[in-house]
């Protein structure tokens, strides 16, 4: 990567990766090509951002929240990216503030889920009314969590939340019928890890465990497979890695930037790419 960075998310539109801000006080933003490995340098966030929640909808990308400093102070703006001008735009406030969570574009709507500061609830956004809905979030609180959209449902993946430390467990959210169901615990619990849809199954990877010292960042990987409806380990990351994003693009999952050192910044500009 053209910035080695951590603790952001990526989105993707048209087979092009954005990846804005991350620690170390970052506004700038960028995008990857994956048809021929490259990088182009577009136009700044107007205010730096880090653990913010990040998608893709309909052609624009969303950056939800986050912390603009190492105060942990968390914001409530809305930043979307319009790729035809190259221009951000301030887009109002979420109804609280938020960090560490996990945005997901599902139907109509975009779904912020997890993180901290503010509620347990799971936020529902309307991008074309510009309109808010609360709604019941997962039963187990989460931050530095992963979620992906699959098949038609909102997956909720591991995370951290006080007292309990890392997870394994999974909850699954039906837009459908607006409930929640447990789902498939992972191998090995993580958090601060990445996920994505890849290949017609959910491939995570990476994540730190804090807690009991000496803190560890993750090299495992994992692939959930709905044929057998279970986990599987992965050929490991060269490294342990965690705060980066992992994103699918035709059948191969990609993980970009990260720090290699658990609970610090040690920023990495690495794209690691496995096929599955």
């Amino acid at each position: 990567m053209p910035t080695a960075r951590s603790e952001m998310r990526a989105a993707v539109v048209d087979g092009i990766f954005y990846v804005p801000g991350g620690f170390g006080g970052l506004t700038s933003f960028e995008a990857y090509d994956p048809a021929d490995d490259s990088w182009v340098e577009l136009a700044p966030m107007p205010e730096p951002a880090h653990h913010m929640m990040v998608t893709a909808h309909n052609g624009r990308v969303f950056v939800f929240g986050g912390g603009p400093d190492l105060s942990w102070q968390a914001t409530s703006s809305i930043l979307v990216y319009d790729l035809a001008t190259d221009a951000w735009t301030a887009a109002g406030e979420m109804p609280e503030r938020r960090m560490s969570g996990e945005a997901v574009s599902l139907g109509d709507y975009i779904y912020l889920v997890g993180g901290t500061g503010g509620t347990t609830a799971m936020l529902r956004y309307d991008p074309v009314e510009e309109a808010w809905s609360v709604l019941p979030g997962p039963a187990q609180p989460r931050e530095h969590v992963a979620a992906v959209a699959f098949n038609d449902e909102l997956w909720v993946i591991g995370g951290r939340w006080g007292g309990t430390g890392a997870l394994a467990t999974v909850e699954i959210f039906s837009p459908a019928s607006g409930a929640w169901r447990d789902g498939p615990e992972m191998i090995e619990a993580r958090s601060g890890f990445g996920a994505a849809a890849v290949g017609g199954g959910i491939i995570v990877a990476g994540g730190e465990i804090l807690g009991a010292l000496p803190w560890k960042a993750l090299a495992s990987a994992e692939v959930y497979d709905p044929d057998s409806g279970a986990w599987t380990l992965l050929a490991e990351l060269p490294a342990g890695i965690h705060g980066m994003p992992v994103v699918g693009y035709e059948g191969t999952a990609y993980v970009l930037g990260g720090s290699d050192r658990a609970g610090g910044i040690d920023n990495r500009g690495r794209v690691l790419r496995l096929s599955v």
